[in-house]
């Protein structure tokens, strides 16, 4: 097993550095000591805005939440590693050529996961929290307290994912009832304490009796970890055939998205019986509905506490959908073996415009059913008006931002430093400034839906602008699975 994780741990260092360089990889946690020990050093000048238990407390959400994100990808198993490595490792990497059990695989590549953003996430965040509090003292005990919170926070995420999806990729569809039930001990927590922070035991630790919920969220991930590796069984191929015709009703279907286009229907349609055979569609729902749940599920659990001071509304649940629509694109190009579409003629344009159409016809019905069922929680219809045209204007732009900066390539390009910060300067900052105006619409209704408005139509005109750039950004380009878009 330590020679696993050893292995993992190197092809880890070796995968970023090659997509993102040496230095990046550096800077990176540097980045997050300096973060942290400048939050310690101006406290004083921060608390002013923000108390202290707010941002402890948002800490230690985040970390969850980044647990969470981390983990999808390594419960991806053998599909996570024939995407990020390429196709030719896949020999090595796929456990039916090696003395070594799927589930031997999948508990290794965990802990990888564990030690890696241990190292380079948390360990550079508590050197950063703990320098500063020797600069500015603070309580050891509190201190001790604080950093126990945010690991533990981190690896419940981690572990909750792993278990989650350690459902969706058995073969057994009665493992689904995991994901529901996985949620269940930190519900009955909330339940039981009454307070909105028991859903996560390591918030509540930072409140009182902070050695018994410590221990609660320790004995958390190690159930989370077990019934995660008894559950995993690799996903089996067996019964992931072809089905005799399934082609050519793909392709009559597809008629009606490309009547005109021969090349794009038979693209189109070969996805599709790809997204059926392979059972990806199992894996999106996933990778974008699992997240979207928990933070439904916090945010709903806020909305309902007295005193909360915050109300979400329809157009805070669409900026938070779109956002995460992002993993249907992202399995969309992970499917397709670019090698071999070298050999008809196609390039990487025609291939990411067939990608594109997929991911709208994909994300906006699966959108639109989520905004109406949160709609229906809410009870709030009359903000159909402002979330409905939002969440239109906001899947395309992210679709075609995303498009345009990583192609066929999105799993290993947003590893660059470089394209990583522009995703997220053309993603996410306008995302946030709507989600802000949204929150602000119950006590400044009129500013807000001018400031949305102005946003939908920066943002479609943004989403012409970057689809006619598409081509001159990726002509030529050769189609290589693991070259990361390296032009021709």
């Amino acid at each position: 097993m330590l020679h696993l994780i050893k292995l993992f741990l190197l092809e880890e260092l070796r995968l970023r550095r090659s997509f993102s360089s040496a230095l990046s990889l550096v800077i990176f946690p540097q980045l997050i000591f300096l973060g942290a020990l400048s939050t310690r050093l101006f406290h004083p000048l921060i608390e002013a805005s923000v108390s202290a238990d707010d941002l402890q407390t948002g800490a230690v959400g985040a970390l969850f939440m980044f647990g969470i994100s981390m983990g999808g990808l390594a419960f991806m198993g053998r599909e996570f590693i024939e995407r990020a490595l390429g196709p030719v490792t896949m020999l090595s990497a796929s456990t039916q050529y090696q003395p070594v059990s799927d589930r031997r695989m999948y508990a290794a590549y965990f802990l990888h996961d564990a030690i890696f953003y241990l190292l380079l996430v948390l360990a550079p965040l508590l050197g950063g929290l703990l320098l500063g509090c020797l600069v500015r003292p603070a309580d050891p005990i509190e201190a001790l307290v604080l950093t126990s919170a945010l690991c533990s926070s981190f690896f419940l995420g981690l572990s909750l994912s792993m278990t989650v999806s350690a459902a969706i990729n058995n073969r057994r569809r009665t493992h689904l009832l995991l994901v529901p039930l996985s949620l269940v001990p930190l519900i009955v927590v909330q339940q039981t304490t009454g307070r909105l922070e028991g859903f996560l035991p390591p918030m509540l630790a930072l409140i009182s009796s902070p050695l018994i919920w410590l221990s609660v969220s320790s004995i958390l991930v190690v159930v989370y970890c077990t019934v995660g590796i008894i559950a995993f069984d690799g996903m089996p191929m067996e019964g992931q055939g072809p089905v005799s015709g399934s082609y050519s009703r793909a392709y009559k279907a597809a008629g009606m998205v490309y009547p005109k286009d021969p090349i794009g229907r038979s693209l189109f349609a070969r996805d599709m019986v790809n997204l059926l055979r392979g059972k990806a569609y199992v894996r999106i729902a996933f990778s974008m509905l699992f997240p979207v749940m928990i933070i439904s599920l916090m945010v709903g659990l806020i909305g309902s506490f007295e005193g909360s001071g915050l109300r979400f509304n329809t157009a805070f649940f669409a900026v938070m959908v779109s956002f995460f629509t992002i993993s249907i694109y992202s399995h969309l190009v992970s499917m397709d073996f670019l090698e071999f579409d070298q050999t008809i003629p196609v390039d990487a344009v025609s291939l990411i415009r067939v990608k594109l159409r997929e991911h709208i016809l994909i994300a906006l019905p699966i959108s639109l059913l989520f905004l109406l069922i949160m709609t229906a929680a809410t009870g709030d219809w009359k903000e159909l008006l402002f979330s409905v045209p939002l969440l239109l204007v906001a899947i395309p732009y992210m679709a075609h931002v995303t498009a345009y900066l990583t192609g066929l390539w999105t799993n290993t390009l947003l590893l660059d430093s470089s394209v990583f910060v522009r995703y997220m300067v053309f993603t996410v900052l306008p995302l946030m400034f709507s989600m802000m105006l949204s929150l602000l619409m119950t006590s400044a209704f009129l500013p807000s839906v001018i400031g949305m408005a102005v946003i939908m139509v920066m943002g479609a005109a943004a989403t012409v602008i970057i689809s006619k750039k598409i081509p001159s950004r990726w002509k030529g380009t050769v189609l290589d699975s693991a070259g990361g878009g390296s032009p021709g």
